[in-house]
This record gives structure tokens, C-alpha cells and sequence, in this order.
């Protein structure tokens, strides 16, 4: 399923009103209005709950982007989950404190799969959502002044528009729903939904192309800035590495010395980058109103910059629980959108999230074992050191444990030349052999056994 720049570009334009719209909708969906602005701001600090999340969005009837997230937060980690594009679970992240656990990139006809572990500081400070031990703000970051503030915005932003509900109660759980209609939307947001819409038209491209020949490397760039195209053509002499400087370049001791006063250069084929033996210049430069072709992308009519986005409707469905939980959220909505050369359509967007097991949730390594095997002890015993950014790759043994015998630090696939697919997790994606290689490359260490 194709997924578009623009497309996404699209959706954050959508997303934006959409996020202050489920704020809105989330207010206005409560009585009181205070009762249900506050589980929605206190959902965000959630720091043990499971979240299920799916946004979809269609483009004149037709589904053009399903994403679906699944993580459960603990208090030292968080466990989340891949999807494939029909839905299914496709490969896992786990943290632990500092410690990281995930399948690895291996040949598809391999019978065994690979998986990465890692020990790092900074992973205490990341989650497999990017932050950790709260969905989305900290406990702390709940009662500080920015989100006073924000809370300020919401309530203007609502104004009267939190008496069009509806609310039913049955065993303690509140179901509350409400509906903003096209004439409803308040004049602050259709004036910030005109900024961001210039915004979105005022820059497409950042189109390269480059080539090299007789020691000169020339690289054209490309972007359409409020309809006009923009191109700039680069020059730079340059010169391949001789062998001592790649052999440096390989033990990691190239030295950028007066020598080297202009870098190096990386070019798209090149194993070894080139010696930049002089300055970059501009050698040509030149504009021209853009045609449609220039957008590329010609069968999607979001791949072109916006010039209106007129929401017909947001509609949202909750449930808080008795103690003020937030346990349901959908927001829907949908709206028209004309990019620049008149061609109209209807986008919808459906955002949903459940949340469960709040207070409770402790996220479990997939891998039984794992999390107590891999510990800074055991860094420090096998490879010299418990913290850094170098990992290690396993198998698995028969009963799904860690098989021991197969930890390594040299990326598994180096030695692989009769595969044309590469997979991660479960499902295969397509990897080149060169590809393979390029990437062995940029992760591999030496080998390491225990």
C-alpha cells in the first residue's frame, strides 16, 4: 500500500485538527466538562496501562493508510509491538532499564531467526514509544504551567460547544458522545487550519541527483516553493581514497588533517567516500512555475500541495470509568480537501484507542530468560564492558530461550550472498544482496564470542 510524502503531509494537516478536535470533542463529550478534560489530560500521564491504537484514513472511499500500535508501559519499560499491513503482529521491541531487546534483520530462508540485544544508558531515557514510563507527558510535566496553559487554549477553544452531548451511565461506566458539525467549527481553528494549509503549499521536493566522473562530483537539487520550481546544480572536485586512507578509514583511525580541509563525500554507489580536494560551488541556477508533473505521484490526488481544507464533521465516543479512567476514545472525522490545481476530494480520518489494565500493566519480554541474561555483568564479562552502543545477535534454542552458543557481535547476514529477501520479524521485505552488504557495513563489529 503506497504511502505517500504528501499523503502524510495530508494526515498531518488533518491530524493537527484532529488532535485539538479530539481535545474539544473529548471536553464536550463529559458532564461535567471539567471531569472529562481532566481523564483526557490525566490518560497522557499514564505510566502502567496497555494502549491499543489504530488510525485509519480514507481518501474519497478508499483506505490508504492502516496503523495500528500496541504497548504496554511499566514502571522500568515498556513492551510494543509491529504491525504488517493486513493487521497482523510482525516483530517487537522490548526495554528494560537499559536494556533493549528486538528480532533482527536476517536471510528470509534461514530457519532460525536472529534477534539484537543491547545495553545502553540511553535506553533508560527511551521506551519503545520514546518516552519512558508515560504514554505521552510525564506525571510532572501534568501540573506544570505549559499544560495550564493548554488547558486554557482547550476551554476557549470549546467555549459552548461542551453543552451538545450525550451521556448514558450503565455499571459505573460513562458512555458519552458528541458531534461538531461543519457550522460549528469555531473561527480560531478554521483560521489555524488557513495557516497550516499555506504552510503545506509552501514547500514540496528536495529532490537530488548526482553524478561523478572524471574527478568531479556534481549534484543537482530540486524544490517547489509556493508553486515555483527551484534548481541548483553543485560542483566539487573530488578523488577516491587510496588504499592507506581506506584501510584508516576501516580501523577508525582517519585523521581529518589539513590534508582533508574540505571533507569527504559520500555518493550513492561509493563504499568508500571521496576526498573533497576543493569548495562546493553553485554553476547553475534557475526557476520556473511548476506543473503538475513536477509533483510526480500523478495518480494521488494528495500528492500535491493544499489550497483549502474545509472539515464536514467531527464526531467522538468515550468511556470513563467511575474512578475517572479513560478506558475508550474514537474520534472521527472527515473533510474536503482542493489541492492547488482545483481537483477536490474527501478525506476521513478515524482515530481509536483502547486502554486497559491501568495501574497494573508489566510488560513481559517475549523472549523468556533474556531480560536476566543480558545484564551489565554479563556485558562486562563477555565483550569488556557493560555499557555502549554495541549490541548483540542470538538465536533462539528449542524451548525459546537464548541459545547462548550463538551470541555474536558480527552481523548475521554478512556472510549471506544466495538470498534476494531480507525480513524483520516475521514477514519478508525486500533487501538486496548490495543492500545487505551496505547495511553489514554500517552495523557490524568485530566478532565476539563468548
Amino acid at each position: 500500500m503506497r504511502k505517500s510524502v504528501k499523503i502524510r503531509l495530508v494526515c498531518l494537516v488533518v491530524a493537527a485538527f484532529m488532535l485539538s478536535g479530539a481535545v474539544a470533542v473529548a471536553a464536550i463529550l463529559g458532564s461535567p466538562y471539567e471531569t472529562i478534560k481532566k481523564s483526557l489530560l490525566d490518560a497522557m500521564t499514564y505510566q502502567n496501562a496497555t494502549m491499543e491504537s489504530r488510525s485509519e484514513i480514507y481518501v474519497n472511499g478508499a483506505l490508504v493508510q492502516d496503523s495500528r500500535t500496541y504497548i504496554i508501559m511499566g514502571d522500568n519499560g515498556a513492551l510494543s509491538y509491529d504491525f504488517d499491513e493486513n493487521g497482523e503482529r510482525d516483530g517487537f521491541r522490548f526495554t528494560a532499564g537499559d536494556l533493549t531487546i528486538s528480532p533482527a534483520w536476517v536471510a528470509a530462508h534461514e530457519a532460525d531467526k536472529w534477534y539484537y540485544a543491547q545495553i545502553s544508558p540511553y535506553n533508560t531515557y527511551y521506551s519503545a514509544m520514546g518516552v519512558v514510563n508515560s504514554m505521552i507527558i510525564s506525571p510532572e510535566d501534568r501540573n506544570s504551567a505549559q499544560m495550564r496553559f493548554l488547558e486554557l487554549l482547550v476551554d476557549l477553544l470549546v467555549g459552548d460547544l461542551k453543552n451538545n452531548i450525550t451521556m448514558t451511565s450503565e455499571n459505573g461506566i460513562r458512555y458519552i458522545r458528541g458531534t461538531l458539525t461543519a457550522n460549528q467549527v469555531p473561527e480560531l481553528v478554521k483560521a489555524g487550519i488557513d495557516v497550516l494549509i499555506e504552510q503545506s503549499g509552501s514547500y514540496y521536493g528536495g529532490v537530488r541527483e548526482e553524478s561523478y566522473s572524471n574527478g568531479s562530483y556534481t549534484y543537482k537539487q530540486t524544490y517547489i516553493d509556493r508553486g515555483i520550481k527551484n534548481v541548483r546544480v553543485w560542483n566539487q572536485p573530488i578523488v577516491p581514497m587510496n588504499d592507506e586512507e581506506k584501510e584508516a578509514w576501516d580501523n577508525g583511525t582517519f585523521y581529518f588533517s589539513d590534508k582533508y580541509a574540505y571533507g569527504v563525500v559520500y555518493t550513492e554507489d561509493s563504499v568508500y567516500p571521496y576526498i573533497a580536494t576543493g569548495p562546493q560551488e553553485t554553476i547553475e541556477e534557475y526557476s520556473y512555475p511548476a506543473t503538475r508533473d513536477d509533483y510526480g505521484y500523478n495518480d494521488d490526488p494528495l500528492s500535491m500541495p493544499l489550497k483549502s481544507l474545509e472539515i464536514d464533521y467531527i464526531k467522538g465516543e468515550a468511556e470513563v470509568d467511575s474512578d475517572g479512567n479513560l478506558l475508550y476514545l474514537k474520534v472521527s472525522g472527515s473533510a474536503t480537501i482542493t489541492n492547488i490545481f482545483g481537483e477536490t476530494s474527501v478525506v476521513e480520518v478515524i482515530l481509536t484507542a483502547w486502554l486497559s489494565d491501568i495501574g497494573t500493566s508489566v510488560p513481559v519480554c517475549p523472549i523468556p530468560g533474556a531480560e536476566q541474561l543480558f545484564t551489565e555483568e554479563y556485558f562486562t564479562k563477555h565483550f569488556g564492558y557493560g555499557y555502549g552502543t554495541l549490541g548483540v545477535y542470538f538465536k533462539l534454542d528449542g524451548n525459546g530461550r537464548v541459545d547462548e552458543a550463538s551470541i555474536t557481535q558480527e552481523f548475521p547476514g554478512r556472510h549471506v550472498t544466495d538470498y534476494d529477501y531480507w525480513t524483520y520479524g516475521d514477514k519478508p521485505s525486500v533487501m538486496t544482496p548490495e543492500m545487505a552488504l551496505k547495511y553489514a557495513d554500517s552495523v557490524d563489529n568485530t566478532v565476539v564470542t563468548n
